[in-house]
């Protein structure tokens, strides 16, 4: 038996972050609160992006997030598989958590900062950047991507039950990364694990902001978790803070209790599917308020 998860251990992708209905939610909190000039700006770039894998349709304000992930479907020809985590070992307290050098996703969004700040770089760079941008925005804010804990690869070999995705169509990626990638999704109802809603499916995600399941479920995590709640929002914190603030969380809250298994699947408990969704949604949240200042110091009229 363990011959055999170990084997399906090794196939296990390297799951994406958060999956494309949390970008989506990240970005609808940002439009929220991007003003007009950086609005009209980000359309304007995000309109040239590679929609091949979107259906051919354009991308808009909140799927532009998913643009990244959407790429994967190059299959070997993608090269930003690095720029989407940041390997930082875990430690019991989450501290000290030195910046390891990149190419990495802290690396990743000061450079692409740096191209959107630069009216001399070419359009076509400028396109990228802004995707990539919007997309690592939401990354970094995923715990488990920041944290790798005994070589797990940010939770991808931690292998988990217990929890049904129905996005998911075989046992293929039921780790807990995914589960993270997904967890402002489920939560407990009568001590048992449900999925709270179900995420949008390629031809529903949203042609402009404000529209279906996202603006309204973004509407709902406003409401739980306002900005002015926020004391992270007092002070500007850069990648590599918030790579460390997420790191912090990855080692004190992404884990369930106890010994990570080493080969055998570990059953999450209700217990703690129901302490991580307000983690979750907090995350998403965060990473949308954050999302947004950088869009309007970017693009300042």
């Amino acid at each position: 038996m363990k011959t055999a998860l170990l084997a399906l251990l090794a196939l296990v992708p390297t799951a994406q972050a958060w999956d494309p209905a949390g970008h989506m939610l990240v970005g609808q909190i940002a439009w929220e609160y991007t003003g007009t000039t950086a609005r009209e700006r980000v359309f304007e770039l995000v309109q040239h992006l590679d929609s091949r894998f979107n259906e051919g349709r354009q991308y808009n304000f909140i799927t532009a997030g998913c643009w990244m992930d959407d790429m994967r479907g190059l299959g070997r020809d993608y090269q930003w598989g690095p720029l989407h985590y940041v390997t930082i070992p875990w430690t019991e307290s989450g501290e000290p958590a030195p910046i390891p050098e990149g190419p990495h996703v802290v690396s990743a969004i000061a450079e692409n900062i740096a191209t959107l700040r630069d009216r001399s770089a070419p359009f076509e760079r400028r396109v990228e950047a802004i995707g990539m941008l919007m997309h690592f925005y939401g990354d970094i804010h995923q715990p488990l991507h920041t944290t790798d804990r005994n070589n797990d690869r940010g939770g991808n070999a931690y292998l988990i039950a217990g929890v049904d995705f129905s996005d998911l169509k075989t046992k293929r990626g039921h780790n807990l990364h995914t589960f993270w990638d997904k967890a402002f999704r489920f939560a407990t109802r009568e001590g048992k694990i449900v999925e709270l809603w179900n995420a949008p499916e390629l031809h529903e995600r949203p042609n402009a902001p404000g529209e279906r399941a996202i603006a309204l479920q973004a509407q709902k995590i406003i409401l739980s978790h306002p900005r002015d709640s926020f004391p992270e929002l007092q002070t500007k914190a850069d990648g590599a803070a918030i790579a460390q603030e997420s790191h912090r969380l990855g080692c004190r809250s992404a884990y369930p209790p106890g010994e990570p298994p080493v080969g055998e699947v570990r059953t999450l408990t209700p217990e703690f599917v129901q302490t991580s969704y307000p983690l979750a949604t907090r995350r998403v949240a965060l990473a949308g308020y954050r999302l947004s200042a950088i869009l309007n110091e970017i693009f300042a009229p």
